[in-house]
């Protein structure tokens, strides 16, 4: 994107997704990818804040676990830190180069998410831990929870440091964020709706619901991406 606002009157309709004129006004009266814009209110529906979920039996839970389960609760919470740190700016990044003004506003709620969900591992380990500071200063010098996040990283940052207006590594990044949220943060879910299914870290767990709601829409979203991107080229 050269300019925050192209000032040509452009046929939105024929306008790629990405790479083609840059953004005019943001307008919805003529819509040429119906989906993205559909995904943009569903998230609006969705909207919910961690605060609105107690965690005073969490406090008390977390003392009570034993070393292995406070290893596996840490370490999710690590990732699950570090994975949502990354999404709202990739998002951002990847949206430098959009040419549709429905992906555009679909994007920018998307990345909104994140931020909630980041914003909510905070709420979670300022209630539950003694020192949430020295836990987040704890996430990046554990190398093997760094490691879990490269491929993300990597696909990420080929995109900002390219100089070249490639669909592929738009492709790359997209699939890339589909495999995050589809596959790895679930596996990490998976781990904390044990813990609630054992009546331990119940809140922990009802936030990680609202969260894995989001990231099924967010992979809806990915998804249609991908299929609207083979079309164009087709």
């Amino acid at each position: 994107m050269k300019t925050v606002l192209n000032k040509k009157n452009i046929d939105q309709l024929k306008n790629p997704m990405f790479f083609g004129e840059d953004l005019s006004l943001q307008r919805y009266d003529q819509i040429k990818y119906q989906k993205f814009y559909d995904l943009y209110d569903q998230q609006l529906n969705f909207f919910w804040r961690p605060q609105e979920v107690s965690l005073v039996k969490d406090i008390s839970d977390y003392k009570a676990l034993s070393d292995e389960e406070r290893f596996v609760f840490d370490s999710n919470l690590k990732f699950q830190t570090m994975g949502d740190s990354m999404l709202s700016r990739s998002i951002h990044q990847m949206m430098h180069h959009v040419s549709n003004p429905e992906l555009e506003i679909c994007m920018n709620v998307w990345s909104f998410f994140e931020t909630i969900h980041s914003n909510s591992y905070t709420y979670i380990l300022q209630n539950v831990y003694p020192d949430a500071t020295k836990f987040f200063d704890s996430i990046l010098e554990d190398k093997e929870i760094v490691k879990r996040a490269e491929f993300l990283t990597s696909r990420y940052d080929a995109l900002m440091s390219s100089s070249k207006d490639t669909k592929e590594q738009i492709l790359d990044a997209i699939v890339a964020t589909q495999i995050m949220e589809g596959v790895t943060f679930y596996v990490s879910f998976a781990c904390s709706f044990y813990f609630g299914y054992r009546g331990k870290m119940e809140g922990n767990a009802k936030i990680i619901k609202l969260i894995a709601r989001d990231e099924n829409l967010h992979l809806a979203g990915t998804q249609q991406l991908l299929k609207a991107l083979q079309k164009e080229d087709s």
